[in-house]
């Protein structure tokens, strides 16, 4: 019935929401950690910091698992990480007080940083081409239709912003280029559309090269939910999180879709809420953030853990200094 339709849609994509963005966070002193990065050569891992309503990004020495303060803002909320291949810059989105989210570029070190061109709209889930001169990232429209998303480019200077997607997506993740930097991977949600998979040409992206809908065991009702996939370094794979049922509420897990032979592996199981999958670029470890519940069943603490893909051996990551 048409009723029913509407609070199916509107379910999943509240259910889609989580699984692409981390938690709201609450009054806690104690910090969550949201949104992961890790460099090209493994030894940094940048993650955004959230207490309250300060949101700032800090840098973990991989070795020691010490953190520190990527950037010396002290206002403004810091958001999506994300180092350029060639491991020389970083990028993030940043809200100054009473302005408008816009993607900052700079130098690893803190030097030179820049703005991308802004909006008067959301600009989040920046992600640099494989050669590192161009940045990838979602762009909401303006208001009152703030609600959409679409795919945009830029080179790093700033010049030739290009529009890739027109399909004014409910729910969009950060693209992930394949290694050849031809195709990118996002996971997708449209107002009248479930959840998918979808692969597009950079050289021609007016439409999906490829929609994929892996069925993942005991899929989540409303669902499917996906989110974060990323293409592995062998441009025939990609990871991503999938939403399965469980007695209390879904436990997003780790799988391996096979594009070419449409095999699809699972790497973990019962994490519980868990987002912000990245993979190392050896491609042979992947992180994620596994998060603790309040009574509510609201997720209110984040946890690093280092998944290895050969052996399926989850290790969680012990940082110190985000308190």
């Amino acid at each position: 019935m048409a009723g029913d339709k509407i609070l199916r849609v509107l379910d999943t994509a509240l259910l889609f929401l989580l699984a692409v963005h981390a938690p709201i966070c609450t009054a806690s002193s104690r910090p969550q950690m949201r949104g992961v990065a890790v460099s090209p050569d493994g030894k940094i891992i940048a993650v955004t910091c959230a207490r309250g309503r300060a949101r700032f990004i800090y840098k973990i020495d991989i070795d020691t698992g010490i953190a520190t303060r990527l950037t010396d803002v002290r206002t403004g909320k810091e958001s999506s990480p994300a180092f350029s291949a060639d491991g020389k810059l970083f990028a993030y989105s940043y809200v100054p007080d009473g302005q408008h989210q816009r993607i900052i570029v700079m130098n690893v070190d803190g030097s030179n940083p820049h703005s991308l061109p802004s909006s008067d709209t959301a600009n989040l889930y920046s992600t640099f081409a494989p050669d590192s001169e161009k940045i990838y990232f979602g762009r909401s429209q303006p208001f009152p239709a703030d609600h959409l998303w679409d795919i945009f480019s830029v080179r790093v200077d700033g010049s030739n912003l290009t529009q890739l997607t027109r399909e004014g997506f409910y729910q969009i993740s950060a693209p992930s280029p394949s290694p050849d930097g031809r195709s990118m991977v996002i996971a997708t949600q449209g107002l009248d559309t479930t959840q998918q998979i979808v692969v597009y040409s950079l050289e021609h992206p007016e439409k999906p090269s490829q929609v994929l809908h892996p069925r993942v065991p005991n899929e989540a009702s409303p669902g499917p939910i996906f989110g974060y996939p990323n293409y592995m370094p062998d441009g025939k794979h990609i990871l991503f999180l999938a939403a399965s049922n469980r007695r209390l509420g879904y436990s997003y897990d780790v799988y391996r879709l096979d594009l070419e032979a449409g095999g699809l592996e699972q790497l973990t199981k019962g994490n519980g809420f868990a987002s912000d999958l990245k993979i190392f670029a050896d491609g042979k470890t992947a992180l994620f953030l596994r998060w603790h519940s309040d009574w509510h069943g609201t997720p209110v603490r984040s946890e690093l853990y280092l998944l290895d893909l050969q052996t399926h051996k989850l290790t969680p990551f012990k940082i110190t200094g985000l308190e």
